[in-house]
């Protein structure tokens, strides 16, 4: 009795959205609240979900319904988005592949466990978006994966380099995409037991002993692409705009690496 009083409380709380193949439906993360709106949504494969990020401090995280606010293995994650405005102008989108559910949280601090979760394509019956809010609301501390964005588009607001003397002709925006390949470079060591057989002048005996070895491999880790957009002013050659439109890359480039962690402490003095 319990449970279905609970499941009512939560469904009148949820906001719905549909949409059509090719379609882009848009998802406020954070405003009025520690919600995603819609946080029910319904689209069918190749719609594009864009995530606009209010503040302060949020993610886009994909989990599994059996664990909600802990990231699913090779799902995706929008990053840790730190703003103070609202909007803040970032955004993450994901393509919508199949028709599977997704499910998804914020792992800012308690955020899913209060309710900061949303699905696409939840069933109606069985496992719904209802039956994982409850998931959220009593599973153990959120976490995230380590590093940047990876698994859809991510675009920051402000993400050009502002030093760069070189900009567009006129006042207008320059934009591009890039997108990063990175490698995990992993190094362990292998001991294993070997046993010999040995004949020697009609003898055989065996003798076993143990080796042990290093061993380097590298593995691909999944691709990210990050739109980058930057605005500007003043007078340049065509050539000029080329360089401005590279120097966003490189931005691009620091922002799913090095600068990630950065972003991330920057995020958590908000708090």
């Amino acid at each position: 009795m319990y449970l279905s009083s609970t499941l009512v409380t939560l469904a009148a709380v949820v906001a719905t959205a549909t949409a059509q193949e090719g379609t882009t439906i848009q998802v406020t993360v954070g405003k009025g609240g520690l919600v995603y709106t819609p946080n029910d949504i319904k689209a069918e494969v190749g719609t594009n979900i864009e995530f606009s990020f209010f503040p302060k401090n949020h993610t886009v995280t994909q989990s599994s319904f059996k664990d909600p606010c802990h990231p699913l293995e090779n799902g995706f994650f929008s990053s840790f988005v730190p703003t103070a405005n609202s909007p803040s102008g970032s955004t993450f989108t994901i393509t919508v592949k199949d028709t599977k559910p997704i499910w998804l949280y914020c792992g800012q601090g308690n955020h899913c466990q209060t309710g900061m979760v949303a699905a696409i394509n939840a069933p109606s019956t069985g496992n719904t978006f209802e039956a994982f809010a409850l998931l959220a609301k009593n599973a153990t501390a959120s976490t995230s994966p380590p590093g940047g964005a990876v698994g859809g588009i991510l675009k920051l607001a402000g993400a050009a380099d502002s030093s760069s003397s070189s900009s567009a002709s006129g006042s207008g925006s320059a934009s591009g995409f890039t997108t990063i390949s990175t490698t995990k470079t992993v190094q362990t060591t292998v001991t294993a037991t070997i046993t010999a057989v040995v004949t020697n002048g009609g003898s055989t005996y065996s003798t076993t002993y143990p080796s042990t070895y290093g061993t380097t491999y590298t593995t691909a880790l999944p691709e990210t692409t990050i739109a980058l957009a930057a605005s500007g002013s003043g007078t340049s050659t065509s050539a000029s705009a080329s360089a401005s439109a590279t120097g966003n890359s490189a931005a691009g480039l620091a922002v799913n690496g090095g600068m990630a962690g950065a972003i991330l402490f920057a995020g958590m003095a908000l708090l």
